[in-house]
């Protein structure tokens, strides 16, 4: 990578992101409106969420992990800040139960997507080169969760068709997108 961008690994090769989509509402699970500032979602998280959705995760599933975050965004609130830092997320362990389920992305409604401040002082945004680096998973950032999740619960169905395909930018190394899930 360069200030050209992405010589070899751009997001306009990704192509189309398109699964079985799995919202897994870890706070709703935990029985919390939002989580905690800094909250570190761990496997046993996961595994409630699964257990509240009713849902078993399947290889090549996109996972949406619901925090509650985009709350701090609200017309009402709009409050930077506390959306941003510290922020609950994704642990290190979180890395080995999404590569057991052989999940394909990962997307949450946060602003850093693993927990924040770091777990490790010693390693900067970790869960990040797990997921990216070492596992080629691609992962979402700033997912608006919170309509999904009620109508999830509402209706009890937590899977969905989710079309997640990122826009073709040549030597990007990320894409806004506009993710559609269809139950």
């Amino acid at each position: 990578m360069s200030d050209a961008g992405a010589a070899r690994c751009g997001i306009h090769l990704a192509g189309a992101v398109l699964s079985r989509g799995v919202l897994l509402d870890a706070a709703r699970a935990l029985d919390r409106d939002v989580l905690e500032p800094g909250y570190p979602i761990t496997p046993r998280d996961l595994d409630a969420a699964c257990g509240v959705a009713g849902v078993t995760i399947e290889p090549g599933d996109i996972v949406l992990v619901r925090t509650g975050q985009m709350v701090h965004l609200s017309p009402s609130r709009r409050d930077l800040v506390a959306y941003t830092w510290p922020s609950p997320g994704l642990t290190v362990e979180t890395a080995e139960w999404f590569h057991a389920h052989d999940v394909a992305a990962v997307a949450t409604d946060t602003f850093v997507f693993e927990v924040y401040p770091c777990q490790h002082q010693d390693a900067y945004l970790p869960v990040h080169v797990l997921h990216l680096v070492e596992m080629g998973m691609t992962q979402g950032q700033n997912w608006v969760l919170d309509e999904l999740a009620d109508d999830c619960a509402r209706d009890g169905r937590y899977t969905f068709l989710l079309d997640a395909t990122p826009l073709p930018l040549v030597r990007g190394l990320g894409s806004p997108l506009n993710p559609v899930a269809l139950k």
